[in-house]
């Protein structure tokens, strides 16, 4: 775990980064400079990084045996990472501040960088040989069936319990995880492992409404659970789509995997770092 003198560190690293955009920029950037000018006022005040309680994940990952953990991270990638990252909020606002929405990357100065599936893939380890095959979201009206299928939860149960909020529709991770206790204590590993992983794919890399796993998360996860499709071009998706809305409209609640963002920003700020991150 890093320290406070380090996480602080890893705070004024990123707000000095941002700051340097401030300073003269060369003739190529002009017309990056101009789009910047363009956007809304910034208010760091505005913009909210919300994140899940992941104490029910820790607990269940640190209560599979190891070599139950081995098999799990086969099988899924070491998805259980970003769990582990201790996320410094303001310096990922100060990161947003820097985000050019009309050509999706951070700009500092002359330099233009942004996360990529190549570094997003070498922080999770997603281990499926069939790389192209990525997700394509299609709207799935009984997304229950799913869930009964991989939780093993009655077809009526599922549908009963699913909840919505505001547009969303899914289900409260506090009665997903009844199943993953049930799971743990009776020692049926591999039911374990695929609670386990649904509940980190819907509060850490796919967060919808704090406590909720969407449908959506459930489609993806069916998708790499059933047809190891590649989760990394949907999982960056979500974050440039999160990063552009939140800085062309000012204000908003930065909504993707924030643990593998902070975690991919400080391997570029601070790279002898990052172990002690996790």
């Amino acid at each position: 775990m890093a320290s406070s003198s380090q996480s602080a560190e890893e705070v004024q690293n990123a707000k000095l980064w941002s700051k340097s955009t401030h300073t003269p920029a060369p003739s190529q950037n002009n017309v990056s400079k101009a789009h910047a000018s363009l956007l809304p006022s910034w208010d760091l005040n505005k913009i909210e990084v919300r994140m899940n309680s992941l104490e029910g994940l820790s607990n269940g990952w640190r209560s599979l045996p190891d070599q139950v953990k081995a098999r799990f991270e086969r099988k899924y990638g070491k998805i259980a990472t970003p769990m582990r990252v201790k996320v410094q909020i303001p310096a990922l606002k100060a990161m947003l501040s820097v985000w050019n929405p009309k050509y999706g990357v951070f700009s500092f100065n002359d330099i233009d960088t942004v996360p990529n599936m190549e570094e997003y893939q070498a922080l999770l380890e997603i281990p499926y040989s069939t790389q192209n095959r990525i997700y394509l979201h299609l709207e799935h009206r009984q997304t229950w069936k799913r869930l009964t299928h991989l939780l093993g939860i009655p077809s009526e149960e599922a549908k009963s319990k699913e909840t919505v909020k505001g547009n969303t529709h899914g289900w409260y991770w506090t009665y997903l995880e009844k199943r993953l206790d049930q799971y743990l204590q009776e020692k049926q590993w591999d039911q374990a492992s695929v609670a386990l992983a649904l509940g980190i794919y819907g509060l850490i890399l796919f967060p919808g409404p704090l406590g909720i796993i969407t449908c959506s998360t459930v489609e993806v996860f069916w998708a790499v659970e059933r047809q190891e499709v590649n989760p990394i071009p949907a999982i960056l998706a979500e974050t440039l789509l999160t990063l552009t809305y939140c800085r062309q409209q000012g204000k908003g609640s930065i909504k993707c995997c924030s643990q593998l963002l902070y975690l991919w920003i400080i391997s570029h700020i601070c790279p002898v770092e990052t172990k002690g991150l996790t």
